[in-house]
């Protein structure tokens, strides 16, 4: 399977929780993702979308492989992405929170280093240790480039990494470091391994995402069409996730304050406002389409009964589709911006 025969290859991951929360993700999309042959095979399909492949990489492979043009897009974790694609001239992080494999990337020590609390506070004990020690604090991570851009940025020098391979929560206890620089979602598995989080010690919040490469000569016409779609689809989906549809009538006299005050204080959306065409003096009024916040849903409502509204539905709406995808047009622009560049560097070594 290649990028050359002008399909679009979507890399996914190949194991674990993050490979079942994707197909769950675009299952839930529209998209079914379905393995080619006894299920062992590292190729696939996306039932939904013409013209799509799948190839199936563990997950902090998949940024390289889009980075090389091995695949046009991918869902990783963006903290996978920071780590091994984040800042590559060839890729993008093209939708950065799709919902699932929520985590925090952070700094944590044993729950004896009773006087470290704060980053400063551990700045201060990685110089105290060196002077005493004659060593740095030895910190265990798998994010060595993450870990040493967040102590950079804080002023920490005094520190030296450990690569880890396993699990990165036990390297103290095993005496392999003094502490880590891990990902957490409840912060259970650092208290069983008698670790803490310390204030400021937040790296990175991290989700799935899905990212793309910027190679102009993989986006032939089929790829580029069928990642519109894709996004575009996902997109509404994740919009009909957030938004309920209300559907109201209010009276035509109440209709600019109504207006303005969906927009501005519960950040409505209103596509369709349909005024009565031959309204009598007593029954003037507007039949109203507005999306909502669901966490608005309430205030939405009372408000909207304080002014005279009626017949008041709502609806979930699955799939909420806008005139086109913002995510998408972004990506478009991009690349266009980097054709005209090597279109004006090609001219200029003539």
């Amino acid at each position: 399977m290649s990028t050359s025969d002008g399909k679009l290859v979507i890399a996914l991951p190949s194991k674990g929780r993050l490979q079942e929360q994707s197909i769950s993700f675009l299952s839930g999309c529209g998209f079914d993702v379905s393995r080619i042959g006894s299920g062992r095979e590292y190729v696939g399909s996306l039932i939904g979308i013409n013209d799509v492949e799948i190839l199936y990489f563990r997950p902090d492979e998949i940024p390289i492989r889009v980075e090389q043009g091995d695949a046009h897009a991918g869902i990783t974790g963006e903290d996978l992405y920071r780590e091994f694609g984040g800042g590559q001239p060839a890729s993008f992080l093209l939708m950065p929170n799709l919902g699932f494999g929520r985590a925090r990337l952070v700094v944590a020590v044993p729950q004896s280093w009773l006087d470290v609390s704060t980053m400063s506070d551990l700045d201060e004990a990685a110089m105290n240790f060196h002077q005493k020690r004659g060593r740095s604090l030895r910190v265990a991570t798998k994010f060595s480039r993450l870990t040493r851009a967040f102590f950079a940025d804080r002023g920490i020098v005094e520190y030296s990494l450990v690569g880890s391979l396993g699990a990165t929560e036990g390297a103290p206890a095993a005496g392999l470091a003094d502490f880590v620089v891990d990902l957490t979602s409840t912060g259970t598995t650092l208290l069983e391994n008698h670790l803490k989080e310390i204030s400021g010690g937040t790296v990175l919040q991290t989700e799935g995402c899905l990212i793309a490469s910027l190679r102009n000569t993989l986006w032939q016409g089929r790829a580029l069409a069928a990642l519109e779609n894709l996004v575009e689809q996902i997109e509404a989906r994740m919009r009909g996730a957030s938004r309920l549809v209300l559907r109201f009538s209010v009276p035509s006299e109440a209709g600019q304050i109504v207006r303005q005050h969906l927009k501005v204080k519960y950040d409505c959306i209103i596509p369709s406002w349909d005024e009565n065409a031959n309204p009598s003096p007593t029954d003037a009024r507007s039949s109203v389409v507005a999306l909502c916040s669901r966490q608005k849903l309430y205030g939405v409502v009372k408000f909207l009964k304080s002014k005279g509204a009626a017949e008041i539905v709502v609806d979930r709406g699955e799939f909420i589709f806008e005139d086109s995808s913002q995510a998408f047009d972004k990506f478009k622009q991009i690349l266009r911006r980097r054709d005209d560049a090597a279109g004006t560097r090609s001219a200029a070594d003539l």
